[in-house]
Order: C-alpha cells, then sequence, then structure tokens
C-alpha cells in the first residue's frame, strides 16, 4: 500500500513538473555541451603550442637576437651541399693567402700553413679525428706539398675558382663519397720574365667521410668528419 502511494505521488509529481525537469535536462544538456566544447578547444590549443614546440627551434642570431625558425628534416641533398661547400671553399689555397698576402713568406712548418689559412686551420680543428691516422696523414701530406710547393716556385700567387663539377657522390648511413672537379684561373708570377702569367687549370678532390649530429658544433654544425682525402693541385706552368 505505502509502495503504491509513493508511485502515485511521483506520478502526480512528474505530471505537475514535467515542463520544469523536461527544461532542467535541456539546460543540463546544454551546459554539459558547453563544457565539452571548452574543453575541446583547449586541447587544440593544447595541440598548437606542442605543435609549435615541436616542429620549431629557437636560434641566436649573431647580433644576438633570439628567432624560431621551422625545423625541416634533414636529407641527402643538404648533406651534399654541405660537403662540397667545404671541400669547394677550404682546400683550394694559393700563395698569397697562406703567405698572408706574401707578408709571411716564411713557411716551414705545419702550424706556418694552418696559422696562415683559416679555411685549413678550421679543417684542421673541426673536421678532421686526430685520432684516425689516415685522414690526419693525408691532410698533412698536402701541407707538407704546400710548404715544397712556396719553396719550389710551384704554388700559383693567386688562384679563383670560376666553377666546379660534382662528378660523383654517394651517400649511404651518414657516410659519404665524393669526387669534384674545381675549375680555376690562376695568376701566377714567373721569375724569369718579371710578369704575372694567367693560366686556367682544374683541381681534382676525391674524399670520403661521415656525419654525426653528436659532433656538431656552431664551427660545424652536420658534424662532418673527413676520412680520407686525395687533392690533385694546380701547378705553375702546367696549366693551359
Amino acid at each position: 500500500m505505502k509502495n503504491e502511494t509513493l508511485s502515485f505521488k511521483c506520478e502526480l509529481f512528474f505530471a505537475k513538473n514535467w515542463k520544469y525537469i523536461f527544461w532542467g535536462l535541456i539546460l543540463a544538456i546544454i551546459v554539459v555541451a558547453y563544457e565539452i566544447a571548452g574543453i575541446k578547444s583547449q586541447m587544440k590549443s593544447l595541440e598548437n603550442v606542442i605543435y609549435e614546440n615541436n616542429s620549431k627551434v629557437v636560434l641566436t642570431t649573431s647580433d644576438g637576437r633570439a628567432i624560431k625558425v621551422a625545423k625541416t628534416p634533414l636529407k641527402a641533398e643538404y648533406f651534399k651541399k654541405y660537403a662540397v661547400s667545404i671541400m669547394v671553399n677550404s682546400f683550394v689555397v694559393s700563395r698569397s693567402q697562406i703567405t698572408q698576402n706574401f707578408e709571411k713568406n716564411n713557411i716551414r712548418e705545419y702550424k706556418d700553413i694552418l696559422e696562415n689559412s683559416k679555411s685549413l686551420g678550421n679543417i684542421y680543428l673541426n673536421y678532421l679525428d686526430l685520432k684516425n691516422k689516415d685522414s690526419v696523414g693525408q691532410f698533412i701530406s698536402y701541407i707538407q706539398w704546400l710548404i715544397s710547393a712556396v719553396a719550389q716556385d710551384k704554388l700559383p700567387e693567386f688562384i679563383n675558382i670560376t666553377n666546379y663539377n660534382v662528378n660523383s657522390f654517394e651517400f649511404n648511413e651518414n657516410t659519404f663519397k665524393l669526387d669534384l672537379s674545381i675549375n680555376v684561373i690562376a695568376q701566377s708570377y714567373i721569375l724569369a720574365k718579371g710578369e704575372y702569367k694567367t693560366e686556367k687549370g682544374q683541381i681534382r678532390i676525391k674524399a670520403t667521410g661521415d656525419f654525426d649530429l653528436s659532433r656538431s658544433s656552431d664551427e660545424n654544425p652536420y658534424g662532418m668528419y673527413i676520412l680520407t682525402f686525395n687533392i690533385e693541385p694546380v701547378i705553375k706552368g702546367k696549366m693551359r
């Protein structure tokens, strides 16, 4: 009897207040939907922040400004351009360069070359594994040739690069092998004639190496090491 009375009262309550209950439920649904929309908006904002942080990196410019730049995946083409640039711009040197514009002609030791030529000094300090006897030995052999060429008047006074050609470039699992030809115009002073002679020549460079970003530095951002190296330099009087 009591259950019937309670059931009757509930039915009576809902019958009298169904409108309030209905609109209450509608209001509750709206509030829940609003809260869900707010959560979705916050999640989207968080996703954007995470994407911004993961897709970009902050760099400091030479004048001290901090800039944010987009990250891009490293491709073999980037490594190729970097390796070729280092070879072309570092190993082609003239007499004027390694004697500091003819002011330091007394070239006798390795340090004389490395101190006078910033490009070769940079190679020795940042692009060679000094524990690798092969790469260091081949580099020192080139330095020895430069010392001898200066002493025997075989090295052109001025060498200008006109263009270069990459004969081959192989890249596999962060190791590379390249072969390039560098076309140059040299100004050679002919002592017997007391005048300069313009000659065209070609410098051939073959090298192998590897990249390791854990070795990255300001001077060597790709962590490149030269493992083997051979150069065929230009010589006075033996160019066309």
